[in-house]
């Protein structure tokens, strides 16, 4: 060994030593508890709190410099309970000397025990911490850096390693009442047990709490383990092995970040483990809702993925099961000040009915007597705030596989949606239904108050017998069905909506029957009323008509119908009127001629009534109009022979308007209405109230 770096060694090795017994000389001298009362002073004077030391300071000797303290408490403000704010039952905590010399710091043990802070926010909304924040802000207003940038390391120094045997906190809790709002919640029993910390070092940690609150009620004790590492050199943390458990809850996943560069970087998955909802509400002690079927809300489960950064977030994946429903979806965050999102969803099987409260009986349920008007007993109700939508800048799509409600069943649903700038556009909306299809479009213009809106859809080749079958249970109309309308208004409330609602709209059935009533047999009763003779005999209620056709003029609620045309072997009907929404009221007025014999409806012929215009009037509330054959006009028209064949016109028109030009062949009928026969499809009851007998 040359001798300077003999030399060398002795003279490290007495510095070492000297700095030893420095150490050993302070610790065995200098007492700490002789400095409680002169650090309750200084406390005093920067809080206006008291600071109680109920136990000694202790020092820990070489080779770990190691501090211990007792019970200790810090005071309330002044007008807040309990008395103390802060207890603390022991604290301890050490750290090893040696490697202090090279830079590197090397924590020991840390010890937390009986940790209580009690919370508070008075009547007036002044919080207990409210005066140690503003005595921290005066603070660091005075205490202006002398030079460099605030807490970063000198120029050429490089951060030692720092690692910690363990962290333990025992019998923590954390008190908070909202004297304002009578909110009170706690954090009791608070256990965390941290593993050895270090770089590269994967780290096992384990916390367990007691939550309570008052409201909403709440009284969990959730239990979070995993294992965490980091790598300085890499700038990355993880957690693997991560474990959630609460209630009948269990997620576990993992979580890893990446700081380069100071640039976040972070992705994380999670899985929810078979779970039943309604076990889980009943342990919220919250009522599960009465379902039609008692097996809904049985089982849930759910993975997700997620990646992110400082300013966006991704979400790679996600698959949630509901009973027998699958989501699937995936979207992103960008730009959190001014959020742009982005999303896709899938829902392959959904029966809504089974989530609904079961069907009650609604023959028990007497029907209310009718209102003079509806529109007059009606309390305005407020336009929704809409402002939000003003930010939003969404790009979105729903697709859904099968979808059942209110006993309908419609498939391959298309919904997408756009906003920005206060402006909604849903465009394109499409399903498949009972053989036919449904396409539309849906324009809101939050930026205005009430919200100007558009909305215009196409109904084709819908068979509308099984449709209103599912949907009422009753198959009051027959018929393949083509409707449109193309409306426009202003608000959303069910006022502005009936007071704005403009545009057009126009419907075609073909092949299709009025179940629920025979007006063969109606002709017939008041024709033999008429001569004074007795009225035939029941027979099927039921009017099979080739074609039924109509339009109308919608104008600011008022709505108006010149073109109603009904064709079948037997009948002709037209019908005009109108009926005005505000009003809740209509005057409507069809007229039923007889083109063919009557045998053809299982009924007696009665060839006089043939060409002869019978007038069918509905009139009054719109709830419930008053609906009558006019045994008068009936007669009049007789004697006066005055009816005008023919409505040759009309029916041109609406064909080229609703199904686009004649098609031949497509009624199943001849056009004098003479042959022909129908085939039943089911429900429907566009007719119902027109052809109703009173």
């Amino acid at each position: 060994m040359t001798r300077p770096l003999k030399t060398g060694l002795i003279i490290a090795g007495a510095l070492i030593a000297l700095f030893v017994a420095a150490v050993v000389i302070l610790v065995a001298t200098v007492d700490p508890n002789a400095y409680k009362a002169e650090i309750s002073q200084a406390v005093k004077k920067a809080t206006g709190r008291e600071l109680v030391f109920e136990g000694d300071i202790g020092l820990n000797l070489f080779p770990w410099l190691g501090l211990e303290v007792g019970p200790v408490a810090l005071g309330n403000a002044p007008g807040f309970a309990p008395k103390e704010m802060v207890r603390i039952n022991k604290a301890m905590a050490s750290i090893r000397i040696l490697p202090l010399l090279t830079g590197d710091l090397i924590v020991g043990d840390v010890v937390l025990d009986g940790f209580t802070l009690n919370l508070a926010v008075n009547k007036q909304g002044v919080s207990n911490w409210a005066d140690l924040t503003k005595a921290q802000a005066d603070d660091g207003q005075s205490a202006a850096p002398s030079g460099g940038e605030g807490g970063k390391a000198a120029s050429g120094t490089t951060p030692g390693a720092l690692s910690v045997q363990g962290v333990q906190i025992t019998g923590a809790q954390v008190n908070f009442v909202n004297e304002q709002t009578g909110q009170k919640a706690s954090v009791a029993d608070l256990n965390l047990t941290v593993g050895s910390v270090g770089d590269k070092l994967s780290t096992p940690f384990e916390l367990t709490f007691a939550l309570r609150m008052d409201e909403p009620r709440i009284d969990v004790r959730p239990k979070l383990t995993g294992l965490a590492a980091f790598d300085r050199a890499k700038e990355t943390f993880d957690v693997t092995e991560l474990a959630l458990e609460l209630f009948n809850l269990r997620v576990t996943g993992f979580l890893y970040a990446k700081d380069l560069n100071h640039s976040l970087n972070y992705s994380a998955e999670l899985k929810l483990a078979p779970m039943s909802p309604r076990d889980l509400l009943a342990k919220l002690g919250v009522a599960a809702p009465n379902t039609a079927d008692p097996k809904a809300l049985t089982r849930a489960e759910a993975d997700i993925k997620v990646n992110g950064t400082a300013d966006a977030v991704s979400l790679e994946s996600l698959t949630a099961k509901l009973d027998d429903t699958t989501l699937t979806a995936n979207g992103a965050v960008k730009h959190f000040a001014r959020p742009a999102i982005t999303a896709e969803a899938n829902v392959d099987d959904l029966n809504a009915d089974r989530y609904l409260p079961p069907a009650t009986d609604k023959k028990a349920v007497s029907s209310p007597a009718p209102a003079e008007s509806t529109a007059a007993n009606e309390t305005p109700t407020a336009e929704p705030d809409l402002s939000a939508l003003k930010a939003l800048d969404l790009s979105a799509k729903l697709t859904v596989g099968k979808l059942k409600a209110m006993n309908l069943t419609v498939t391959d649903i298309l919904v997408q949606v756009l906003a920005k700038n206060g402006l909604v556009l849903v465009k394109p909306f499409s399903a498949s239904l009972y053989d036919g299809s449904l396409t539309g479009h849906s324009e809101l213009d939050a930026r205005a108050t009430p919200a100007p809106w558009k909305e215009s859809a196409e109904l084709k080749d819908v068979q509308a017998g099984p449709l209103l079958k599912d949907l009422t249970g009753k198959d009051h109309l027959l018929g393949a069905t083509v409707a449109r309308y193309a409306l426009t208004g202003a608000g959303l409330t069910p006022a502005n909506i009936k007071k704005t609602i403009t545009g057009t709209a126009s419907f075609a059935f073909t092949n299709g029957a009025v179940n629920g009533v025979n007006v063969a047999k109606m002709l017939r009763d008041a024709w033999a009323r008429l001569k004074g003779k007795a009225v035939s005999a029941d027979e099927p209620a039921r009017t099979d008509f080739a074609e039924l056709l109509g339009s109308a003029v919608f104008d600011k609620g008022h709505i108006t119908n010149d073109d109603l045309l009904m064709k079948s072997p037997l009948l002709r009907v037209t019908g005009k009127g109108w009926a005005d929404l505000p009003q809740n009221s209509v005057d409507y007025l069809a007229t039923v001629t007889v083109v063919g014999t009557l045998q053809g409806q299982d009924g007696a012929s009665i060839e006089e009534l043939k060409g002869l215009p019978l007038p069918i009037r509905a009139k009054g509330s719109l709830d419930q109009p008053e609906i009558s054959l006019d045994p008068k006009a009936l007669a009049e028209a007789l004697l006066k022979g005055s009816f005008k064949q023919g409505a040759k016109d009309l029916e041109k028109n609406l064909k080229d308007s609703i199904l686009g030009g004649t098609k031949s062949g497509a009624s199943g009928a001849a056009t004098d209405g003479t042959t022909g026969t129908t085939e039943k499809k089911s429900p429907g009851s566009l007719l119902k109230g027109i052809l109703k007998k009173k």
